[in-house]
Formats: C-alpha cells, structure tokens, sequence
C-alpha cells in the first residue's frame, strides 16, 4: 500500500512538472539536411547538445569534445567492446617488470599522422612533457602524475628530462612510474596520453586545430568545422585500419526537442545519451510509436548519480540523519516511475561490476523504511518532530534532474516526515558553492554525477575520495576512519592482483557509504538512444570512447 501512495505521489508531482515543458514545435526549420553530405549512404549524422569548446587531447575536458576527439586521435591502447579489455592500437604490445613500476611499450612501425608524416617513440615523449607544462594548463594534468617525478616537474621542481618517459629509439617507450599500477595500460588510453604532432603545434601554435592547419592519427581527420554549428570528419586513408563510414556530420544542437524532431524527419542517423538526450517526456510516445519504437537501443554510460551531505553542517553532521535519509529512499520506485526501465539503482559509488568478487553479496545501504525511522529516532527526531528545514542543491540543466530530487524530496516527507528544500545553481555557481564556499554555506545535501574516464575503481573513489587530495576529502570527518580510508585507498593504487585490488575498494565503498555514511548512491547511467536502422554495428562504450570506425552504414 505504501508503495502504491509514494509511486501516486511522485507521478503526480512529475505529472505536473511535465505540463509546463516546451513541447515539439513540428514547424522547427531545418538545421540539418542530406546536401551537407557527399553521399547520404557513406555519411553518418549525429547531434551534440553542446558547442564544442576544443579537439586538443591535452586540454580537452567536456565530455562532448571527447567524442570528436575520439575519432581524430588514438593512443597506445583501447578498450575492447563487451569486455573493456585492454586491447593494442598505436603500440603492437607491451610488457610490465617484476615490481610493476615500468612499462615498455612497443609501436607500430607503420603509423603515420594524416599528412604523411611518421609518429614515433619522441612524439609521445614531447606530448607528454607539453600536457605536464605549466604554461599548457591542462585540466588533465593530474592523471599524467603516475609517471615517475611528472607532478614535480608540473610543479616547477625539476626539468622535464627527469620525468619518466623515454624513447628508445623510434618505436619503443618505456614508462617509469611512481609505484605499480595495474591499471596503467588502460591509463594510456586517456586524452591526455594520446600523441600529438609536434611539428603542426610548434609551427601554428594556439591555431594548431583549425582544419587547414591539424594532422590527426586516427580514423577520422577534421575537414571543416562551423564553430558552434557543425563539425565534418572524414575517413583518414592513411590509418592503419579502414573506417566502414566515409564521412561524419555532428550537428550542435541544444535543445533535445529540435534534436528528436530532426531525426523522425531522418535528418539525423543517432540521438540519445551523451550526444544529445532524449526528452524524458517524449518517452512514452516513443515507446508507443510502432517506428521509433523498434529503434529505441539501450547503453551505459560508466556514470553514477551520487548525493553528498555537509558531515560539517547541522544537523547532517549527525551520522544517524544521514543514515536515515539514505535508507528512506526507495531507488527502484523512483528510477521505475522517473526513468521507467532505463537506469540501475546503485547502492556503491563504483558499478558493482568493478568491485564485486561475488555476485551475492549485498554492497552498501538498502532502502529499509522502518530502519529509516529507527535512525531518524536515534538522532533526535522520532517521527520527524522538530526537524529542521535542510538544503538540497543541484546544478541547473535536464528537467529531469529536478524530477529526481523532486522525487527525494516526496519520499523523505512521506517516510520520514521531514521537509527539504530544493535549491538550484548554475553549473559554474553551484560547484564553486560546493568545493569553494566556506563550509558553513554549502548545502546540506548535494547532487554530483561522475563520469569515469577508464573502467577502475581508481577513477571513481581517488580523485573524489582521497582524505588529502581527493575534490571531497572534506566530507569524512571522522578521524579514525579517514586514516583507514588513507590506507586502503593508497594500497589499492599499487596493489597489482585484480581480485585484491576489488576487495581494497569494496573497503572504501563501505567507509563512505555505510560506516560514515557521507555519500549516498543513487544510480547508474543506462541510456536510451534512438538508431536508425541502416547504422549497422551500433555499440555504445561506457569507458574509452565510442568506436564509430566499426560501424557502418547499410547502402
């Protein structure tokens, strides 16, 4: 019966949020047409919710901009579809000493930058030394920090030879690293490791990117680029391998009603997920419609939507109110009444996919209402009385974002009794509220979505996590417990063994969820996109970027 009352409720509250969206205006002008491509049958059409900010791997760091880069620029290794193995690209192979401290790569003899000029060994060297240099101000800087003395040199400490990366010769680098990381070979994956041309970027500078001056080495390379309108790439013939699409269209479109009315006017090939979402309140005509229907296709996003509390602001200092509220929400029912049966409750930070050593065992806080009550007594309030009004506060965007913590807001009152009040802030504002304001004036409670960047525990728990450096090290208060979190977290980053390794972060897991219960998981990302039929051998990646050099088109 409870379950029937909070699932009216929630439907109710949304039901009313979604009479007030902007519905399809079936007059919108084309923004998009078959005469931008050569040849509609070799040429692929997607959208992009954003303008595209740059295409440089070293600095680029929306997540919109990987996915033009993706297709200009590989690495030394990808990930494989299905199962994120890590897999060779530029490199043939690769091998790791005893201690696990260095790395030496081998390079394909036969891999060229689109201008016909060889890559080698050095190119990595310089690309790497240039991402760490102060003056190139990558936000990716950090993660080149496992190289032995790169966040020194960052720092001004010592010259850029001392950093451990070397060429030997032209087809071989050696990696040295700061402590063992098993996860290093999918590491070099990421943007920032990726080559960059050194003789294009020393001769053009700041306009390296621009499309009669750039040379690429991946499938792609950038033909023209409408800035804030539209970007073309084509098929790169002097990639080692041959993309199956000529020709690639992403059309910036930010509004997502526009985006769904150009593609049932087939004036787009994909939409959904990170390139441009799907209208939450279009789903059920899309699910109904006897077309659009057969090309709904589901995929992750190796994101997870979590919930903050201010352990330094009343009354969420109290662990038993945090508990409380964490326990009194019902995932499921909201992700069922909300998503319908897209995304996946989650009781960790991490998808318990790179954690879990046995599918049986529960990880995390479960929604138990009674238990829920029972903490909220323990802290002081039975039944909710005397309660104090707490803040709730996320970034402005996505409607249905709002629909969540609308939903958090129902439920709390309903099986708690007590009353949250939503607050929203522009993306910039809202973060800077929540890692830079005193923290007397950050919120009670606050909305993150993370996206990993390579499929490790390392990526989801460090950077967020670690009780020095982490961006919300500020969360665990608890003495004894941060030093334990200090030296598990630390151990995992060396430990080698994979099922170690699991069981490490399954212990921060719990520090943060269950013991000190200062984050509170709610889901993972598994989108719906739309793809028309004649795209052949669709997949999504949640980790690595997306692959279009393996799909094709049906003539």
């Amino acid at each position: 019966m409870f379950k029937f009352i909070i699932f009216s409720i929630i439907f109710f509250v949304i039901a009313g949020c979604e009479q007030q969206d902007v519905k399809i205006n079936s007059e919108i002008k084309e923004a998009a047409s078959y005469s931008d491509c050569e040849n509609i049958n070799s040429c692929l059409r997607i959208p992009l919710g954003e303008k595209i900010k740059t295409i440089d791997p070293g600095i680029v760091s929306q997540v919109l901009d990987y996915i033009v880069v993706d297709q200009l620029f590989v690495g030394l290794t990808a990930l494989e579809k299905d199962t994120y193995n890590v897999i060779p690209v530029l490199a043939t192979s690769w091998k790791v000493s005893e201690d696990g401290k260095v790395y030496t790569f081998i390079l394909r003899q036969n891999i060229t930058w689109n201008d016909g000029n060889p890559i080698t060994a050095h190119d990595f060297v310089w690309t790497i030394q240039r991402n760490l240099a102060k003056e190139t101000e990558s936000p990716n800087a950090s993660a080149l920090f496992v190289i032995k003395n790169a966040e020194k040199f960052h720092n001004g400490e010592i010259d850029k030879t001392m950093v451990g990366i070397h060429a030997v010769g032209n087809y071989k680098l050696k990696f040295e690293l700061e402590y063992a990381a098993g996860y290093f070979p999918s590491l070099v994956n990421l943007r920032v490791y990726r080559p960059l041309p050194k003789h294009v970027i020393t001769k053009y500078g700041n306009n390296w990117t621009e499309p009669k001056n750039i040379a690429t080495n991946g499938p792609y390379y950038l033909n023209k680029w409408e800035k804030g309108n539209k970007i073309n790439l084509k098929r790169n013939p002097l990639y080692y391998e041959t993309a199956k699409i000529n020709e690639i269209y992403y059309y910036i479109i930010q509004d997502n009603y526009i985006g769904l009315t150009m593609y049932e006017k087939n004036d787009l090939d994909i939409i959904g997920g990170l390139y441009l979402q799907l209208p939450q309140t279009e789903i059920a005509r899309i699910e109904k419609n006897t077309i659009l229907s057969n090309e709904i296709q589901m995929g992750p996003q190796g994101c997870t939507e979590w919930y903050g509390f201010n352990t330094q602001r009343f009354p969420t200092d109290n662990i038993n109110v945090r508990k409380a509220i964490s326990t009194a929400i019902d995932k499921q029912l909201l992700l069922e009444v909300i998503f319908g049966d897209s995304n996946i409750p989650a009781t960790t930070i991490t998808p318990s996919w790179l954690i879990s050593t046995d599918a049986k065992t529960k990880m995390g806080i479960q929604f138990e209402p009674k238990q829920a009550k029972d903490f909220l007594t323990q802290a002081g309030y039975p039944e909710g009385k005397n309660f104090p009004e707490i803040v709730l506060m996320r970034s402005t965007g996505e409607t249905i974002d709002q629909e969540v913590s609308k939903a958090i807001q129902t439920m709390l009152k309903h099986y708690l009794n007590i009353n949250i009040k939503l607050k929203d802030l522009p993306s910039k504002q809202f973060m800077g509220t929540v890692l830079g304001k005193p923290i007397a004036e950050r919120p009670h409670i606050f909305r993150i979505r993370w996206c990993a960047d390579y499929p490790d525990a390392n990526d989801f728990l460090y950077k967020l996590f670690h009780p020095t450096t982490g961006y919300f090290n500020w969360l665990l208060t608890d003495e004894e417990l941060k030093q334990e979190l200090t030296e598990v977290i630390e151990k995992a980053q060396w430990v080698s063994d994979p099922v170690e390794r699991k069981i490490l972060y399954q212990k921060v897991e719990k520090i943060l969820v269950e013991d000190a219960a200062v984050v509170m998981p709610l889901y993972f990302d598994n989108v719906r996109f739309l793809i028309k039929h004649r795209v052949k051998g669709w997949y999504n990646m949640d980790f690595g970027g997306q692959h279009v050099l393996n799909w094709s088109l049906e003539n």
